[in-house]
């Protein structure tokens, strides 16, 4: 019997003692495999966590109380220097955060309260009562200007005096960002002429004219609209003539900021006060 070289059953032997080596590296590649896909499947919810590591900073630096969004809570402590800067988040290095819609209508309404207190300031130093009157409403501030200070009667130029008064404002408006909405209204006296058809029309025109007017001033366009209400949404019955001079105004409304011109919240109706005819 012929017998096997030594050196042949050795080499065999130790080939046999590595198979094991195979095994393992594909049970590892199976294994990095799993935790890959298990990875690519899970998924991070990026505004709850975030609120949750803006919660935990400010639990340890606690001054003032922010809404916490996602979280079903009512408040947490934020640091003052922070509110005041603009909200961060502390997991990304400082990057600033958006704000809450409750503390960007607070700095709105506080804006336009600010520019209410200015512009009635500004009507009382500079003898505008007789002509100009202001109120604080839900929809945002809205200066008045009745139609003898601007336009002759039946027609829509703006004269020389009204472009002064209209003037003295636009700085104000300029300060803020919001829309302005620009409202003609006439009484019932029924006008028909080859410009105007009806009181739709020069209610209209008299608004587009304030528009143009503001546009030239350096209001930014984007910012302005018109419309023209007519006889409609009076503040007055049309019964003498007083209450009809009432009726034929200018309403140049800056709208809070989360309000869009043409909406049902932005219409007078939404404002109008219980005494006040329809």
């Amino acid at each position: 019997m012929k017998r096997m070289p030594r050196r042949r059953r050795l080499n065999r032997r130790q080939r046999n003692q590595e198979r094991w080596l195979v095994t393992y590296s594909d049970l590892i590649t199976l294994l990095l495999v799993f935790f890959i896909i298990m990875f690519s499947m899970s998924s991070v919810d990026k505004t709850r966590f975030a609120s949750l590591a803006q919660s935990l900073y400010a639990a340890l630096h606690p001054t003032q109380q922010i809404a916490l969004d996602g979280l079903n809570s009512s408040s947490i402590l934020l640091d003052d220097n922070q509110n005041k800067a603009g909200t961060t988040d502390p997991m990304d290095g400082g990057a600033p955060v958006v704000k809450t819609d409750q503390s960007a209508a607070k700095k709105d309404q506080t804006q336009l309260d600010d520019l209410y207190n200015v512009v009635k300031g500004y009507i009382t130093t500079h003898h505008l009562s007789n002509q100009v009157s202001i109120v604080n409403q839900q929809r945002g501030v809205q200066i008045t200007m009745n139609d003898a200070a601007l336009f002759h009667t039946g027609q829509a130029v703006l004269v020389p005096a009204a472009k002064k008064t209209i003037a003295g404002f636009v700085p104000f408006f300029k300060k803020l960002p919001n829309d302005i909405v620009v409202e003609g209204y006439t009484d019932n006296q029924p006008i028909h002429t080859s410009v105007y058809p009806s009181n739709w029309e020069l209610s209209a025109a008299r608004a587009m004219s304030v528009v143009h007017f503001l546009s030239s001033a350096g209001v930014k366009p984007s910012r302005l609209s018109g419309t023209g209400y007519g006889q409609y949404n009076n503040v007055a019955p049309n019964d003498t003539a007083a209450h009809r001079q009432l009726n034929r105004r200018v309403n140049i409304v800056i709208l809070r900021q989360d309000l869009q011109p043409g909406t049902a919240a932005a219409q007078p109706n939404a404002n109008k006060k219980p005494n006040q005819t329809p």
